[in-house]
């Protein structure tokens, strides 16, 4: 004698099995909506820094005379070399051969000095500003010879000057120095 038992559908136990993997549309929504958050921190913390920046320049005599703490939420050196880096990538475009990275050696404020011509219409940063501080801007804007006398792969002869250092052909503000025997001495 066989029985037959019917269930019924919900009634009997299933195990659980594993979740279904994403489909590829769903990812990318995912990603999307990661980008969205991203940018929109990024245009707040742009936005708050501009605040700041204007609501410092047109404080009242009253304002300016508390004390208030300076801080800002992103560090400034991080800016800045975000901004040498710019300037690196930005002289390298415009035919120099040097190194990008996030420091301004004397060797890049040597470039910058043969590049930048300045006037009204192309003001340097204040950071620029001050980094440049004490360099000769000569705006010559001859990459061929400054390649060829500072640059990556340029020639060297058989005894050169270090480009940098003491001794060396460039100051730490990247202005040419005199060869040592053109230097008078004083007895």
């Amino acid at each position: 004698m066989t029985s037959t038992t019917v269930a019924k559908p919900g009634v009997t136990y299933t195990p659980p099995t594993a979740a279904a993997p994403r489909s590829r549309t769903a990812r990318r929504r995912a990603l999307a909506l990661v980008a969205i958050i991203l940018t929109a921190a990024a245009v707040a913390v742009g936005t708050w820094l501009i605040v700041a920046r204007i609501a410092r320049g047109s404080a009242t005599p009253v304002a300016a005379a508390t004390a208030v703490a300076t801080w800002t939420p992103i560090a400034s050196p991080w800016l800045e070399q975000l901004e040498v880096t710019h300037l690196k990538k930005q002289l390298v475009r415009a035919g120099y051969s040097i190194e990008v990275g996030g420091t301004l050696d004397p060797i890049t404020k040597s470039a910058l000095a043969d590049y930048l011509r300045l006037d009204p219409t192309h003001p340097l940063s204040p950071f620029l500003t001050r980094a440049l501080e004490g360099t000769v801007i000569t705006g010559f804007r001859n990459r061929a010879t400054w390649n060829s006398r500072f640059g990556l792969h340029r020639l060297t002869r058989f005894v050169e000057r270090p480009l940098t250092g003491p001794g060396g052909q460039l100051d730490a503000n990247g202005n040419l120095r005199a060869p040592p025997g053109a230097i008078p001495s004083r007895r």
